[in-house]
């Protein structure tokens, strides 16, 4: 499988900027604390602790900033998003989840593609990547999706040669190689998925069977002698051209 790495500047992260409407899921006052020295006015997804930010804008980092065990978004020396094949970018619309006039992954499926996917990988040099390793089974991982009806993806964490896979969206589940995946319902709109708004998930790491204190898997030596790294999260949209994948408030958190 070729990666292809596309820069953060590139194809494979598209901003959202302010919209005269609002998706439903998000508002601005979800993330006014105001002075930033009280929760109250926090959307609840952000007032645990222990975060490891995949995708989120810098205003709402900026909000949980001090609950930060690492930070694995994409920062071009050593978080890195690749697109293995098939996606570009997508037009970004409305606002991202939080209602913030800010950046959220767009992608959509390339003409004549075959088969789509990416990977979020971190290594070794990542500050604070030992923590990666207190990822335990009582913390979540917590994403947003906005998609078209009777469109699904694959979206999956993974570590240490182990992934959990799970369909988002509606419609037939998602196949890859002849597995179909079972849909894990969203938190929101009492677990009923609406099309084209944020729908929120999140997924018990006890329920994965995934051990993030295992050792990273793929030599990363271009980057330095014994440097390591692996994925930690991953989506497949298949191959039908102008399938759009929007994800947002990608995170692993303790409640």
């Amino acid at each position: 499988m070729k990666k292809v790495f596309m820069l953060l500047a590139s194809l494979a992260v598209v901003f959202a900027m302010a919209s005269c409407g609002k998706d439903k899921g998000g508002d601005d006052n979800l993330i006014d604390d105001g002075d930033g020295k009280t929760e109250e006015n926090l959307h609840a997804s952000l007032k645990g602790s222990e975060y490891y930010p995949i995708i989120m804008d810098a205003e709402t980092f900026a909000k949980i900033e001090k609950k930060v065990a690492a930070d694995l978004r994409p920062n071009d020396e050593s978080s890195f998003l690749y697109v293995w094949n098939g996606y570009e970018g997508a037009t970004a619309e409305g606002l991202n989840f939080y209602g913030v006039a800010g950046e959220y992954t767009s992608l959509s499926v390339a003409n004549n593609a075959g088969w789509s996917g990416f990977g979020l990988n971190v290594i070794t040099l990542l500050p604070n990547f030992d923590k990666i390793a207190k990822i335990s089974g009582d913390y979540y991982l917590h994403f947003c999706y906005k998609g078209a009806a009777g469109v699904s993806h694959c979206v999956y964490p993974t570590w240490g040669g182990k992934e959990y896979r799970v369909s988002v969206g509606d419609g037939s589940k998602f196949e890859d190689n002849g597995n179909a995946y079972d849909f894990v319902n969203p938190i929101s709109n009492n677990g009923k998925f609406v099309a084209n708004e944020w729908n929120e998930y999140e997924i018990k790491i006890s329920d994965t069977g995934i051990d993030f204190t295992a050792a990273p898997q793929e030599d990363k030596s271009t980057f330095g002698e014994g440097v390591k790294g692996n994925n930690i999260f991953c989506a497949l949209s298949g191959g039908v051209a102008g399938t759009v994948i929007n994800l947002d408030a990608v995170f692993f958190y303790k409640k």
